[in-house]
């Protein structure tokens, strides 16, 4: 069963484009497996900010930053209805093959031992490739806010300029799949990778 992972940036959370990108989505998982991961975004950001102005551990910032996800989550199932949540890999495995792209939140993860760093240096877009790993995904797509430069043709590129967190490439060693990088504007490239 083919499964693609689609991470929607937390940055696009503001941005004209997001709907753009849920009825593209949407429109692809009439023809393959989507499986959407949620940025941070915005309240990602607040959990940094607070765990430099309260001192907490990263083991805290971390359980709170995958709720950073997760409301994300909830928030883009407002803006689409036909988003089908899921929180477990079994319940995913499940539900696959019904035409509609599912939303995975990462509240499994507070409990499990996945093995992902509790560290910024291993945010939502790691997170995305654990997922992907996990399921077997043919493809991984990553999509940003910010605009992708012909400068940045390599992973470590990305890595380097701070488009992928810094953990990034621990977690490629696994993956079988392609990785892609698309930015806000590129929806319509998602259809030409089918």
């Amino acid at each position: 069963m083919i499964i693609t992972v689609v991470k929607l940036g937390g940055s696009l959370m503001c941005s004209s484009e997001l709907r753009d990108w849920l009825d593209t989505l949407q429109s692809l998982a009439t023809r393959t497996n989507i499986v959407i991961v949620p940025g941070g975004g915005e309240f990602a950001d607040k959990v940094r900010e607070i765990q430099v102005s309260l001192a907490f551990n990263d083991q805290v910032a971390h359980r709170m930053a995958l709720l950073a996800m997760s409301q994300y989550g909830y928030l883009l199932t407002g803006m689409s209805q036909n988003l089908r949540v899921v929180e477990d890999i079994e319940t995913l495995l499940s539900n696959l093959g019904r035409g509609l792209p599912l939303l995975w939140l990462p509240t499994a993860l507070l409990k499990d031992d996945t093995g992902i760093p509790a560290s910024w240096d291993f945010t939502s877009d790691s997170i995305a490739l654990w997922l992907a790993t996990k399921l077997a995904a043919k493809s991984l797509v990553l999509v940003k806010a910010k605009a992708l430069t012909q400068t940045e043709s390599t992973l470590e590129d990305y890595i380097e300029n701070g488009v992928l967190d810094k953990g990034f490439q621990k977690f490629t060693e696994k993956y079988q799949g392609t990785i892609h990088l698309l930015d806000k504007s590129h929806s319509q490239q998602l259809i030409d990778l089918f």
